[in-house]
């Protein structure tokens, strides 16, 4: 006889090589997927790492000294220069540095942010800063962390 179609056998056959070809791939696109998400966060982590370093650089260059101080999970600063009159300084308010949807922990000189009691100056003029920050985006859950380690630097004067 002269039979036209495909058997059981070669039907079972065709769906379980599909069923697997389509495991392969499904198991390599959520992989990608998830390796993707987690280099997204850690470069964003990087970034607001990255921001933080800049603007301490530049409050560590242009100003006479600074106070910095950790509050509530979040690193702030504040900024003072000489005025026209001798012997005052004009100090602005303290502004945060940091963003909320991070943790930051880190250290200045050697001492932990978490062991600050208050506002720690910093006088660029005297002496270099030698400053370690490290931003977390959710420890409980991912864990994913940068830490940036780096020397604020300034002409030195007496």
């Amino acid at each position: 006889m002269n039979q036209r179609g495909i058997t059981l056998v070669e039907l079972v056959a065709a769906l379980a090589l599909v069923s697997i070809i389509a495991v392969a791939a499904w198991t390599t696109l959520t992989i990608g997927i998830n390796h993707g998400a987690a280099e997204t966060s850690k470069t964003m982590l990087q970034q607001d790492a990255n921001i933080i370093i800049s603007k301490l650089s530049a409050a560590h260059r242009l100003n006479d000294y600074y106070y910095l101080q950790f509050v509530g999970g979040n690193l702030e600063i504040k900024t003072c220069n000489d005025t026209e009159t001798p012997g005052v300084m004009d100090c602005g308010t303290f502004n945060r540095l940091s963003d909320n949807s991070y943790v930051y922990s880190g250290s200045i000189n050697g001492t932990g942010f978490a062991t600050w009691n208050s506002a720690t100056i910093i006088e660029p003029k005297k002496k270099h800063v030698n400053f370690i920050l490290n931003v977390t985006d959710d420890p409980i859950k991912t864990a994913r962390a940068v830490e940036v380690k780096t020397t604020l630097t300034r002409i030195i004067t007496h």
